[in-house]
């Protein structure tokens, strides 16, 4: 049997800002040209998370083309870091579900905790934020 997957960016609820697909697309073109996103993350306002990772597993590990989706929704914050750290956050999570079954650093990622999975994930946006700093 197959199962689908789904990584979330968890939100913190209260206020909820907007963004657009300009601004992630800008976001994308700027900051983050140098990432190769898997798929096109898109907006969605109707999702509850900051931002949603998804896609189909074979039952061997394997993840089932075409079905990976980014959606963006609103954000927590409105400001354009906030957007490119959600965006970030969701292109190493579509690394963990693209590359757990070819590649042995992200398939034993896979097999870890959720919790665990997130410090690594928090880890490399860290690292980018840092590197913008010039810190390294």
């Amino acid at each position: 049997m197959d199962k689908d997957v789904v990584r979330e960016s968890p939100s913190r609820k209260g206020n909820r800002y907007p963004v657009t697909q300009e601004q992630i697309d800008d976001v994308l073109s700027d900051e983050l040209k140098d990432f190769v996103f898997p798929v096109k993350p898109t907006y969605n306002p109707r999702i509850w998370s900051n931002g949603m990772t998804t896609g189909q597993i074979y039952k061997w590990g394997q993840l089932k083309d075409g079905t990976l989706s980014i959606q963006i929704g609103k954000q927590d914050s409105p400001d354009r870091n906030f957007l490119v750290d959600t965006l970030l956050h969701e292109y190493y999570e579509s690394q963990i579900l693209v590359n757990q079954y070819t590649d042995e650093f992200f398939r034993n990622l896979s097999r870890k905790s959720s919790v665990i999975q997130h410090e690594w994930v928090y880890e490399q946006i860290d690292n980018y934020f840092r590197g913008l700093e010039g810190v390294e």
